[in-house]
Order: C-alpha cells, then sequence, then structure tokens
C-alpha cells in the first residue's frame, strides 16, 4: 500500500482521486482484495438516501483500470531500444510487417521511462541522491534522447502510417517528457546546486533548440500554440499508456438473485389475490356485483402488497447483499480476462458502522463541536476484486506487478447546498472597526478500507469543501500508513 499522500490527491476544484494497487502474487491463482471507503457527511449538506439516490452517486463516480508499469533502470530501457533498432535494421526490408513487435516495445520503453524520470524527481525532492548520482542521471537522459532521434532514419523506409507516426511521436513526447522532469529537477535544485542547474538548463536548451529545428511544438508566448502543445502532451500520454490500460465491461450485479426475490414478492401478493378471489367466490357465489368488488379490490392490494415486499427485500437484505454492479476487466488487444470487480453503495445508520471504522473517523478529534456528534449521515462504498494472476502473467513479456485502480469522484453534488465561501470578520483597531476575509468551509471525513486475506489497512482523510469546490486535502498528524496482519 502506497503513502497515503500518493493515495488521494485532488484533481481539480470538483474532483479528488483515489489510487490503490492490486498486486498480484505469482504463487496464488488469484487474488483478492475487499475496498471499502466510507464518506461522513455533515447533515447541513442535505444528502441521503432520499435525495441522493445510488445513480447520483455513479453519475459522479469516474474509474479506470490500467497495469502498473513495469520498471526499469534508464539505461536497460536504453539497452532496449538499442536491441529494437537492431531488428529494424536487420529485417528493414520487411519493416512494415513488424508493426505489432515494434507498438508493443516502443510504448512500454516510453511509460517506462517517464515512470523512471518521475521516480528519480521524487528522489531528489527527498534528498536521496547525492550530486555525482544527478549528473549521471542527466547524461543517461541524453544518451536514451539520441536512440529515440535514431529512429527517424527509418520513417522513410517504411509505407505504415501507423509505424511513422510511432517513431514520430515517440521523438516529440520523449522531448516533451525530458523538458517537463528537467524543469522539475531545477526548480528543487536552484536553492543550492548552481553548478548543477547550469547543466540541466543546458540540456533543457538543447532539447527546446531541437525541437525548434524539426518543426515540433515547444513553448513560447503564443497562447494558441501553448494550447496546441499541451493538447499533444495530453493525447500523447494516452496514445502511449494505452498498452497498458484495460477495458472493463459493465453489467448489473447479482441480477439473477434480485429477479428471484422480486418474484418471491409477487409470489406473496399472488397468494393473497387468490385467496381473496376464493373467500369472495365462496360467500358470494360467481358473477355477482359483491364479487366483482372483491376482486377489483383484491388485485388493487396484491398489487401495493408486490411493491410493499419488493421495499422490504430492498431494504433488509438486498442492498446489504446484492451488488449494483459487476465489472469484468480484459486485456484491450486480446481481450482476455484478467478479473472482475463488484461495487455497491448505501447509506449506513450509525449502529451498522464497524467500531474500528468510527474509531479511525473519531481519531485526532477532540471537540464535541465535531460534526460527528452533530450529526452526518455515512455513505458505504464498496468494491470486491478478484484478479486471475496466471492469464495476466501470460499476457505480457514483462513482468507485470499488478493494476493500478484510479477512481475519481465529483463532489459538486455536495456543494450545491452549501453557503457562500465569502465572509467576514471584524476587529477593533487604533479606535476603528476593520474586516479581514474569512473562508466558510465544510469537513468531509473520508476513511477507507482496504482488506486482503492476510492484511487489513485503514486510513482518515480530511476534505475541506467550500461553495466554489475542494479547498485542500488534510491528513491527520499521526496518521500512520501500518498494515496490521490478521490472526490465523
Amino acid at each position: 500500500m502506497k503513502n497515503i499522500k500518493e493515495l488521494i490527491r485532488i484533481h481539480d476544484k470538483s474532483q479528488f482521486e483515489i489510487k490503490l494497487g492490486y498486486l498480484i502474487d505469482s504463487k496464488k491463482r488469484k487474488t483478492e482484495y475487499d475496498i471499502n471507503l466510507y464518506l461522513f457527511l455533515p447533515k447541513n449538506l442535505g444528502i441521503d438516501g432520499y435525495s441522493y439516490p445510488k445513480e447520483n452517486f455513479y453519475r459522479n463516480l469516474y474509474s479506470y483500470v490500467r497495469l502498473i508499469t513495469p520498471k526499469d533502470s534508464l539505461r536497460n530501457l536504453n539497452e532496449r531500444l538499442c536491441k529494437v533498432l537492431d531488428k529494424i535494421d536487420n529485417e528493414k526490408s520487411k519493416i512494415d510487417s513488424l508493426f505489432y513487435f515494434l507498438n508493443y516495445e516502443i510504448k512500454i520503453t516510453i511509460c517506462g521511462f517517464k515512470s523512471f524520470l518521475r521516480d528519480f524527481v521524487k528522489l531528489v525532492s527527498e534528498s536521496n541522491v547525492t550530486e555525482n548520482e544527478v549528473e549521471i542521471f542527466i547524461k543517461d537522459v541524453s544518451d536514451f534522447r539520441e536512440t529515440v532521434k535514431k529512429f527517424n532514419r527509418f520513417i522513410p523506409e517504411t509505407n505504415n502510417i501507423k509505424i511513422k507516426e510511432l517513431f514520430q511521436f515517440m521523438d516529440e513526447y520523449s522531448s516533451f517528457l525530458v523538458s517537463v522532469y528537467l524543469i522539475r529537477l531545477f526548480e528543487i535544485l536552484s536553492k543550492n546546486q548552481s553548478g548543477l542547474c547550469e547543466k540541466l538548463s543546458t540540456a533543457l536548451q538543447s532539447e527546446v533548440a531541437y525541437r525548434k529545428n524539426n518543426g515540433l511544438s515547444y513553448t513560447t508566448e503564443d497562447d494558441l500554440n501553448n494550447e496546441l502543445l499541451i493538447y499533444k502532451y495530453s493525447v500523447y500520454k494516452k496514445y502511449f499508456y494505452n498498452i497498458l490500460f484495460l477495458k472493463l465491461k459493465k453489467k448489473s450485479g447479482d441480477v439473477e438473485f434480485r429477479h428471484f426475490a422480486y418474484a418471491i414478492a409477487a409470489g406473496i401478493s399472488m397468494i393473497f389475490a387468490t385467496a381473496a378471489a376464493f373467500f369472495a367466490q365462496m360467500k358470494y357465489g360467481n358473477f355477482t356485483t359483491s364479487f366483482f368488488i372483491a376482486l377489483v379490490i383484491s388485485y388493487m392490494f396484491k398489487d401495493r402488497i408486490k411493491d410493499f415486499f419488493r421495499t422490504i427485500f430492498d431494504k433488509s437484505f438486498l442492498s446489504k447483499k446484492v451488488y449494483d454492479y459487476k465489472n469484468r476487466i480484459y486485456d484491450l488487444e486480446r481481450f482476455w480476462l484478467f478479473g472482475f470487480y463488484k461495487e455497491r453503495v448505501r447509506f449506513l445508520k450509525n449502529k451498522e458502522l464497524p467500531d474500528h471504522i468510527i474509531s479511525k473517523r473519531l481519531q485526532n478529534t477532540h471537540s464535541s463541536l465535531s460534526t460527528w456528534y452533530l450529526g452526518e449521515n455515512v455513505l458505504k462504498y464498496e468494491r470486491k476484486i478478484k484478479l486471475y494472476n496466471d492469464i495476466i502473467k501470460r499476457s505480457f513479456k514483462d513482468k507485470i506487478e499488478g493494476i493500478n485502480d484510479i477512481i475519481r469522484f465529483d463532489i459538486e453534488d455536495f456543494t450545491r447546498k452549501m453557503d457562500d465561501p465569502k465572509s467576514y470578520l471584524y476587529f477593533i483597531e487604533n479606535c476603528s472597526v476593520k474586516n479581514i476575509r474569512a473562508t466558510k468551509t465544510y469537513h468531509l471525513n473520508l476513511v477507507g478500507e482496504f482488506k486482503t486475506p492476510e492484511k487489513h489497512f485503514l486510513f482518515k482523510v480530511r476534505l475541506i469543501l467550500t461553495k466554489k469546490g475542494i479547498k485542500r486535502i488534510e491528513i491527520p498528524v499521526d496518521e500512520k500508513n501500518v498494515i496490521v496482519k490478521k490472526s490465523s
């Protein structure tokens, strides 16, 4: 389980994002995970089972799954590209038939390149690398880019437009990535590493000059140009990462069980209607006005009794046992079934909350002014995941550690009844009344539970919201990323 700061983040002013990782166990045929998310909503937001049906929740929820990027050193990634170049050299006459090989090798390598750049910059920000390691990094990045540029000489050799685009896109996107992460590195080191900053600046200027000279996009003061650059960067990211993205096929969950329960409700209502008809026939006889009226009344009650028992079944056990949807996870190219997850959402009464969830919710809550004591509605979202390890392992040449599950949630429905965030506080200074602007906020607490047969992990975060959206995310000061092993 990753660090909580990496687990949840603000995507934009109205959406937060949770990124979960499901590792596959090579010793087992399948791996299972249970995810429970508890949203504690202050009652003054007006969000409950009547005003916020589950259809609204799923409309606000967006999720996608992809394979965890295989990690490797930059030198190994460079060697991998060199081997691809050698293969093209050896089979130049039939380069058009190499598309699927090239598509996989290049895309998976570029994904690994981006992952390496991101991880290295993170290490530098945590002061876990030396000056010499940064210099080696700059050289290795330069070597990688030189290898990428060599693919351009094969563009005239092929008539396959997809191969031409693959080489062109690799060149421009890898250059974009170098610029993005070298600038981040420059920002981190600019305070006390002037020598390194000069080398970073030289490398950056070299990339910009290359893009200028080869008709590729680069940053200018022209807004339309920069708009295109950002658009291309976003499209390139999707283009290369589609090798790792998986397809979700969604359908209603446990449909058969739900229909069986509704059939029982219909049977109960039919028993009443039939019994009423027999009784009326015995008392009033056939073809009488009284018998006709009794049949009409029995039919009216039959319809209501069926709906009554359907509602009872929904509230009593269907909502607790039956999942709303079942999503199958497929490989995009071969359509192999990698696994599935079931999901459901419902509001809970306080007495239905497990003690360890309440304890986590109250962590770092020392005042009876907390909205927990004033009243909160609790929304529980559940996911049950099952992965077929052997199928995933057989599907790729690279070692796949597992699957990333990205859940994005829109909170705009929660902000509708909030007060205007603008507020003012008044105080006296030098015998005059002055005011200062303040912000009215609302606190939405989220407790997450991550379970496997061997491990149990809890985390808590607090979303600070205003009428305009998410202001920040707070993690309790003593929150620890603790994994507790279950007793056997």
